[in-house]
């Protein structure tokens, strides 16, 4: 499985975007102490909700899901970092 690190912002930006090539199983983590937030799109537009309206992964927590083929996964949150492994 390969990891990618993410530092991320308050805003869906697509450097912290990741698209499914395939259906996809995937693992999201939040490596530090601030929470990471998650929206799922399959286009390349932002998340059409705010960042706090995202679903929250908790300072030092996973969550294991599937991307379906295309889907865009989007992680953001102030000072957040994260690791998605595919």
């Amino acid at each position: 499985m390969a990891t990618t690190a993410y530092s991320l912002v308050e805003d869906w930006i697509a450097q912290n975007r990741y698209t499914a090539s395939g259906d996809t199983d995937i693992i999201l983590s939040n490596t530090g102490a601030r929470i990471v937030t998650w929206s799922l799109t399959d286009t390349n537009a932002k998340p059409q909700i705010t960042v706090k309206q995202g679903h929250p992964v908790l300072p030092f927590q996973s969550r294991a899901m599937r991307l379906k083929d295309g889907e865009r996964i989007w992680l953001a949150g102030e000072n957040a970092t994260a690791s998605l492994g595919v």
